[in-house]
């Protein structure tokens, strides 16, 4: 799903800001308080589980409240979009064979 950008750069990024500037930053219309603490959950979880999940549309094996469930479905695509309104999501880096 989200293969085209670079997810180690996203988790870096999310893991190193401050997360009230984040909170500013990303809620805001249809991406909610509830959406971003999804994302936070994911990126807390480890860079690499992070990047599995980001790249592959999935969520990882944790507790989800009825809030979350409910978001299960567009997470990401809604996830994306916010990013990218921001410029927060960098191109994937080729690697030459």
């Amino acid at each position: 799903m989200s293969a085209m950008y670079d997810g180690n750069l996203l988790h870096s990024f999310l893991v190193n800001t401050p997360e009230g500037a984040l909170r500013k930053m990303l809620i805001s219309g249809p991406f909610t308080d509830v959406h971003f603490n999804m994302l936070m959950k994911f990126a807390r979880a480890g860079e690499n589980d992070f990047c599995l999940h980001f790249y592959a549309g999935t969520f990882p094996k944790l507790k989800y409240n009825a809030k979350e469930i409910v978001l299960k479905e567009h997470f990401w695509g809604l996830c994306v979009n916010a990013l990218n309104q921001h410029g927060l999501l960098s191109p994937a880096q080729k690697i030459a064979a």
